[in-house]
């Protein structure tokens, strides 16, 4: 499961934001890929050590408006792949 970051501060460092978003998501943190750090452009993709889909969304919740920085993240999670569940019968 991935969100992506956008609004990252200009002023961080890659590491910045790498150790920012461990220390936010804890045991939710897979992996942080960190894309033009250091520009007006910065963002983040932040994989997460969860299989259930929801837990993607509700961490983007956690996640948006959270200041870094000064600066007001925004967040949003990858809708999940895969066909939606078929209604019982």
């Amino acid at each position: 499961m991935h969100l992506t970051v956008w609004n990252v501060p200009e002023s961080c460092s890659e590491q910045d934001v790498r150790e920012f978003f461990v220390r936010e998501l804890g045991h939710y943190a897979k992996g942080v890929t960190v894309y033009d750090a250091g520009t007006p452009n910065a963002h983040a993709d932040l994989e997460l050590n969860a299989d259930i889909p929801y837990i993607a969304e509700a961490v983007a919740r956690e996640l948006q408006g959270r200041r870094f920085a000064g600066v007001a993240l925004r967040v949003s999670a990858q809708p999940f792949d895969g066909e939606a569940p078929q209604p019982q019968r």
